[in-house]
């Protein structure tokens, strides 16, 4: 307030209206403003002209330039100033504030950006195909009345075919595994070029014998119906993890990779591929160097399975073998080639069934009497074609056109 008390009327410096001493003020700027022409910024207190500084709403407080510009944002969608966190709507090329971001737009998950009609370059896929790192609680299924600890696990990985449907309705066809029967997921596969990979939660093997179980209906309406490929595709796989407490000990898990490893023709004419970098049957040869009585260094080589089975060590196990053993409670063989198709689906779930039960009762005088030849493991089999019916189907044609070649 002025301190002139002889000045009773002065000039407001804008309008040049009269004014009583008592209403006028000082701003900062230093000029005298009436009661129309001047604001008090409600953040830091400067006194300003009202005219030609332009203040500004912010959430109904009036504040200078200064502190819009550093302390507030303007939201391009509700066209106001606010003070909360802004995000970028990727689609609209707009700042949004949060109220309008989580009201007025979505999150996709794959590219980590906000849309306001949803993202179109990964087809709203977020929503039904997870992340690659995604694991939820596993649901255990089997038949009822079953009492069993051998539950397999699936991992099926599947590419849009040319001339299928779109990858969108693709994976929201499959994702009803998930939503409405919660048999499994999709999640992203970093080595698949345009699809994803269906995993199944823990299922018994009588409970995957089932006709009418969901898988597949799905399986089959996506190679049919949906135009969606594995078997040819050149990047996919199909992988069984078996749970280790299935077995019946160490023993028995060292049977079984020993049945497996010793009979790589015979697997891999089952599974469809030779091994490969992804499911390699030579990582159970391990080699020293040694030197002999003339001071030549040689490099000796055994097999070995037991390195195999002790976790938690840098010589264990590679990833990428025909076993994979560094996962805490499954085994995953990683043999077979991708497939959508039902009964090669069934055939492989047979096949790991098969080689863990075979190898279940088998005692060290068996080994020594070649049990573990492939012959004998397929005379087991045959034996029980109605506990094995798409394995003996599938083996019968596969070996009868070996043998005829």
């Amino acid at each position: 307030m002025l301190d002139d008390d002889d000045v009773t009327d002065v000039l407001c410096a804008h309008c040049d209206s009269t004014i009583d001493s008592d209403n006028s003020v000082l701003s900062n700027a230093g000029e005298i403003l009436c009661p129309d022409c001047r604001y008090v910024c409600e953040r830091c207190d400067w006194i300003g002209n009202s005219w030609d500084e332009n203040p500004c709403d912010v959430e109904g407080d009036i504040w200078c330039q200064n502190c819009t510009e550093n302390h507030a944002s303007w939201c391009e969608r509700h066209e106001e100033y606010v003070t909360d966190s802004m995000y970028y709507i990727q689609d609209v090329h707009e700042s949004w504030c949060v109220y309008c971001a989580e009201n007025h737009s979505s999150w996709c998950e794959d590219c980590d950006e906000y849309y306001a009609d949803g993202c179109q370059s990964c087809n709203e896929i977020g929503r039904d195909i997870h992340d690659y790192n995604y694991r939820p609680d596993p649901i255990f299924r089997s038949v009822t009345g079953e009492n069993t600890k051998l539950y397999f696990g699936i991992e099926i990985e599947t590419e849009k075919g040319r001339g299928g449907l779109d990858l969108s309705s693709c994976s929201e066809y499959a994702a009803q595994l998930e939503h409405e029967y919660n048999l499994a997921y999709l999640k992203h596969d970093g080595s698949l070029n345009n699809g994803f990979e269906i995993v199944t939660h823990p299922a018994s093997h009588a409970y995957y014998k089932q006709e009418d179980n969901p898988l597949w209906t799905v399986l089959e309406g996506l190679r049919t119906g949906y135009g969606m490929k594995s078997w040819d595709t050149g990047t996919c796989g199909l992988h069984i993890h078996i749970s280790r407490a299935g077995f019946s000990g160490g023993a028995h898990q060292h049977r079984f990779l020993q049945l497996v490893y010793s009979n790589p023709e015979f697997y891999s004419t089952l599974a469809g591929r030779e091994a490969s970098h992804w499911a390699k049957f030579d990582d159970i040869v391990r080699s020293e160097r040694q030197m002999d009585e003339n001071g030549y260094w040689h490099y000796k080589q055994w097999r070995s399975y037991k390195h195999k089975l002790v976790r938690h060590n840098d010589n264990c196990s590679d990833r990428y073998s025909a076993v994979n053993t560094l996962n805490r409670h499954t085994l995953e063989m990683r043999i077979f080639r991708g497939s959508i198709n039902s009964r090669t689906v069934k055939a492989a779930i047979d096949l790991a069934h098969a080689s863990v039960e075979y190898t279940r009762e088998l005692r060290v005088p068996d080994v020594w009497a070649s049990a573990l030849v492939a012959e004998n493991f397929m005379e087991y089999i045959k034996m029980n074609v109605e506990l094995y019916p798409e394995l003996n189907e599938r083996m019968n044609r596969l070996f009868t056109l070996t043998n005829a070649e």
